[in-house]
């Protein structure tokens, strides 16, 4: 991996989210789900689910694009132009995730320390 973005989201309905993610994986929504990542210019995309003490996150890596893109890519679904597209921004965040695309959306994170071995 050597240009990739990372995002941390909280998960609002873990069991609702676990479905969602078999839709844009393997289901009905995986077409629609890698015509989107392919205009982003995502290679891969990976979705962990983890545990913490203030609750469920989703951390998600997409390979191919650095951290600007993504950033960019999630303020652009305000104007989204496809049923993928708005589903993402009108269900799947919203609803799986509790984020409201019409807030501002928080600072980048700052690179702190970079190590390679």
């Amino acid at each position: 991996m050597s240009t990739y973005a990372v995002a941390v989201m909280p998960i609002v309905d873990v069991e609702a989210w676990k479905r969602f993610a078999e839709e844009i994986g393997t289901g009905s929504r995986a077409e629609a789900h890698r015509d989107f990542l392919r205009q982003s210019n995502v290679t891969a995309e990976h979705a962990y689910h983890q545990q913490t003490p203030s609750g469920d996150v989703m951390l998600l890596v997409w390979e191919g694009v650095d951290q600007r893109s993504m950033t960019q890519r999630f303020a652009n679904l305000k104007d989204a132009t496809t049923d993928h597209e708005r589903y993402l921004r009108d269900v799947a965040l919203p609803q799986l995730h509790g984020i409201d695309l019409n807030q501002p959306a928080p600072p980048m994170a700052e690179e702190l320390i970079s190590i390679t071995t």
